[in-house]
Formats: C-alpha cells, sequence, structure tokens
C-alpha cells in the first residue's frame, strides 16, 4: 500500500504548521507580555519607586525596544510560511496537490463541511499571507501611511478567523485520532503505510 502523506506533503504542512503557530505565538505575546503599552507603564512606576523618573513617551521608547526582537521572529515565521505556500504553488503545479476549491467541488455530500472548511483555512491563510506582505513593504509600494494603517487593522482582524480554522484543525485531528483509530499524526509525521 502506497504512503498516505508523502515527504513533500509533509513537509509543506509541518512548514505551515510552525510558521502559522509561531506567527500567532508572537501576536498573542504583543497583545499581552509584550505590549508596548502595558510595558511603559510598568516601566515608568519600577523607575519611580527606584526614586528615578521617566517620561511616558521615553518609556514607550524602552518598551518598544523590549519587544523588538519578538518582531524579528514574526517576519522570520512569515519567511517560513512564504516558503510554505511557494512549495503548496510547486505541489499543485507538479499535481503533487488539487487547489482547495477543486478538492470542495470535487468532495462528497459527506466530505463538503471538512473541505470546505479547508478551502476557507487555506483562503485565510493566502489574505493574511498577501496583506502582511502589504504591510512589511508598504512604504516600497509607495502605500499612504493610512492605507497601511487600514491593512494592518484588516490583517489583525483576520486573525480571528485563523484562529477559529486552527482550532477547528486540531479538534478534527484530535477526534479522528480518538474515534477512527487511524493513527492520522503518525502518519502525517511518518507517512503512513
Amino acid at each position: 500500500m502506497p504512503k498516505q502523506f508523502t515527504r513533500t506533503y509533509r513537509l509543506w504542512h509541518w512548514l505551515l504548521a510552525l510558521s502559522v503557530l509561531g506567527l500567532l505565538a508572537t501576536v498573542l505575546l504583543r497583545k499581552t507580555f509584550l505590549s508596548w503599552r502595558s510595558n511603559a507603564e510598568i516601566i515608568q512606576a519600577q523607575l519611580a519607586q527606584l526614586g528615578t523618573g521617566i517620561t511616558a513617551e521615553n518609556a514607550a521608547i524602552v518598551a518598544k525596544a523590549i519587544r523588538a526582537p519578538m518582531w524579528e521572529w514574526h517576519y522570520t515565521f512569515a519567511v517560513i510560511l512564504g516558503l510554505a505556500i511557494a512549495l503548496r504553488i510547486y505541489m499543485i503545479a507538479t499535481k503533487q496537490a488539487q487547489l482547495p476549491i477543486i478538492v470542495f467541488m470535487k468532495a462528497s455530500g459527506s466530505e463538503k463541511l471538512k473541505t470546505g472548511t479547508y478551502m476557507l483555512l487555506c483562503f485565510t491563510i493566502a489574505i493574511m499571507a498577501i496583506s502582511g506582505t502589504l504591510l512589511y513593504f508598504h512604504e516600497f509600494l509607495g502605500i499612504s501611511k493610512e492605507g497601511a494603517a487600514g491593512i494592518k487593522e484588516f490583517h489583525e482582524w483576520m486573525m480571528q478567523p485563523l484562529i477559529l480554522f486552527v482550532l477547528m484543525h486540531l479538534a478534527g485531528v484530535l477526534r479522528h485520532e480518538l474515534t477512527t483509530k487511524e493513527g492520522i499524526v503518525s502518519k502525517m509525521i511518518h507517512g503512513g503505510s
């Protein structure tokens, strides 16, 4: 029996998983532990307790400097996502995979929900990648500050359905693993046989 998941497919899957989870983790850090607003307040309060003053503006500069390396990780995970997308395009071009819309259209009635969700996940990731790229290169592309702000707002909003789809994917894998006992996780690691 041939392997269910080829090496190329598994490489694509794990590159995609690493990049999406890494990107979400950096955003989670940005919104929680590395929030420059919260950390600026902490810096200002702690320095005041030590008898040293700092302006709110300078505290914000320090807080933003603390979280700057996290953004480098965000960009690194974005490059990994770009590699995963390029690999998927290669797989489609070489007939190792199909476009998600084709998979959805060919699916039977019972598979429509699963393939439709997968198609929406792919669409969401593509939109996130495009909007993130536009944000990163907005100056080079001549996008105004206002335009970049709108793209940023949209990019951040799109994170919500992405989180939903990732949770649905993980729940589906867990359900499949516990109910069908096919060893889907093992096959995604080792290829299956």
